[in-house]
C-alpha cells in the first residue's frame, strides 16, 4: 500500500490530512492548490489515497506543489473501490495522531486546517461547515436542504460529521473502527452513530470551511439521492440506531429543513423514499437467504 513520498528526515506531523481520490480529474488540481495554500504553520502530512488502479504515479498527484510545512504520502487503496475504504486505508497509513478528512473535488478555505485542528483541542471528533454556494451549479442552490444547517447534520435525530469535512483523534477513529465499508452510501451517518454508541464526543467547527461541490443536473441529483436512500436503510438494518433504539416505522422520514418547497423537493424526497424501499427489500432478502432474523 506504499507509494511515492518525500517524508525522509521530516519532523513528526501534527496532523495528517487524508484525501480519498477516486480518479484524477479536472477538479483535483484546485483542491491540491487550496491545500498548498493553508495558513497552518506546523508540520503536517498530506495523504493522497488513490482508489483507482495505476494512479499513484500520475504527474498531477506527485508533481503538484506542496505546502512548505507539509510532507506527501501517496498510497494505493484500489484493492476495494469505495471512498470509505480509501479513507480507512489513508488513516491506517497516516503517521499523525490527528486525522483530518476532505474530498478531492471540493475546495478547502486557506484557514480550514488550522481551524479544524484547533477544534480538536476541545472535542474528540469534529465536523466543519460546508459552503454550498461558491461551487454550486447555477440555479441549484435550493434543490437540497443545507448540508450543515448552522450545525452538524442529523439523521433520525442523531448527529454525524460529513466525511468531506471532518477530523478525529486517532484513538477515537480507531475505537469505532473508522468508516463502515460495504455500504452503498451514508458511511458518515454510520460513523456518527458509532461515535454515539461509543460515547465519543462530537463537536461542530463552523470556522473550518470547505466549499462543497454538487454535480450538475436534476437526474444526477435524483440518482444520487436514490442511492442515499439505499445507504440509509443499510445503516439502519445493519447497525441499528444509537442505543439500539428502533426507528418509528420501517421508512421513517428525516425532518430536514428546506428553504423552498417545490416539485424538485418532492422529486428529491421521492428518490430517497424509493431508495429506502429498495434498500429494505434487498436487506431483508439478504437476511432471509443467510438465515438471519430480521432486525
Amino acid at each position: 500500500m506504499s507509494g511515492p513520498t518525500n517524508e525522509s528526515e521530516s519532523p513528526t506531523p501534527v496532523v495528517s490530512v487524508i484525501v480519498p481520490i477516486g480518479g484524477v480529474d479536472q477538479f483535483l488540481p484546485a483542491q491540491l492548490d487550496a491545500l498548498a495554500d493553508q495558513t497552518f504553520d506546523l508540520p503536517w502530512q498530506l495523504v493522497l489515497s488513490m482508489n483507482q488502479p495505476g494512479s499513484t504515479t500520475d504527474p498531477v498527484v506527485v508533481g503538484h506543489r506542496l505546502h512548505p510545512m507539509a510532507t506527501l504520502l501517496v498510497i494505493d487503496s484500489s484493492s476495494e473501490r469505495s471512498a470509505a475504504h480509501a479513507r480507512n486505508a489513508g488513516a491506517e497509513a497516516a503517521t499523525a495522531d490527528l486525522l483530518a478528512f476532505c474530498d478531492a473535488d471540493d475546495v478547502v478555505e486557506p484557514t480550514w486546517l488550522a481551524a479544524i485542528v484547533d477544534a480538536l483541542s476541545d472535542h474528540d471528533v469534529v465536523g466543519g461547515y460546508l459552503d454550498e454556494h461558491r461551487l454550486s451549479p447555477p440555479g441549484q442552490d435550493r434543490w437540497r436542504p443545507p448540508a450543515t444547517p448552522d450545525e452538524l447534520p442529523s439523521y433520525l435525530g442523531h448527529r454525524y460529521p460529513v466525511s468531506a469535512n471532518m477530523a478525529a483523534r486517532r484513538e477515537s477513529f480507531t475505537e469505532v473502527n473508522g468508516f463502515v465499508e460495504g455500504l452503498t452510501r451514508c458511511e458518515d451517518i454510520a460513523f456518527g452513530w458509532s461515535l454515539a454508541d461509543a460515547g465519543i464526543e462530537l463537536g461542530y467547527a463552523p470556522e473550518a470551511v470547505v466549499h462543497y461541490r454538487h454535480r450538475p443536473g436534476l437526474l444526477t441529483m435524483i440518482r444520487q439521492h436514490h442511492y442515499y436512500g439505499i445507504g440509509m436503510t443499510e445503516v439502519i438494518e445493519r447497525q441499528g440506531l444509537p442505543g439500539g433504539i428502533a426507528p418509528s416505522g420501517l421508512l421513517a422520514a428525516n425532518k430536514q429543513r428546506v428553504t423552498q418547497r417545490s416539485v424538485i423537493h418532492i422529486l428529491r424526497r421521492g428518490a430517497i423514499a424509493s431508495g429506502r424501499l429498495r434498500g429494505l427489500v434487498q436487506e431483508r432478502l439478504t437476511r432471509r437467504d443467510s438465515g438471519k432474523p430480521p432486525r
